[in-house]
């Protein structure tokens, strides 16, 4: 008999979410950024141009290297923006989710 036992979300997702709620302007930001890309022509476009860019415009306001964001975080910060803008849906390439599941270790 199998177990319906969902973890939750992951270690990284869940610095994905603290990082979210740390900085309310990231995701709209990025949005942003999207769409000037679309209005541009491109019909896809990679999350870790947009996080490299964003730390290079950032940097003057942090006084050093620009926004700290893990790159672990990069595919979920994708896979929120198309959720949360739908017409942003597509725009980036995302590979399935591995299960989180527990591979039967008991904690």
């Amino acid at each position: 008999m199998a177990l319906d036992f969902d973890p939750g979300p992951g270690k990284l997702e869940r610095q994905w979410l603290v990082c979210k709620k740390a900085n309310p302007w990231l995701l709209p930001k990025l949005a942003g950024m999207a769409r000037e890309l679309k209005k541009c022509g491109h019909d896809h476009y990679g999350i870790s141009g947009l996080f490299e860019i964003l730390r290079w415009e950032t940097r003057y306001e942090t006084g050093d290297l620009g926004l700290k964001i893990n790159n672990n975080h990069r595919a979920f910060a994708a896979r929120d923006l198309m959720e949360r803008y739908p017409d942003l849906k597509g725009f980036f390439r995302t590979r399935p989710q591995k299960y989180r599941g527990n591979f039967g270790q008991i904690h």
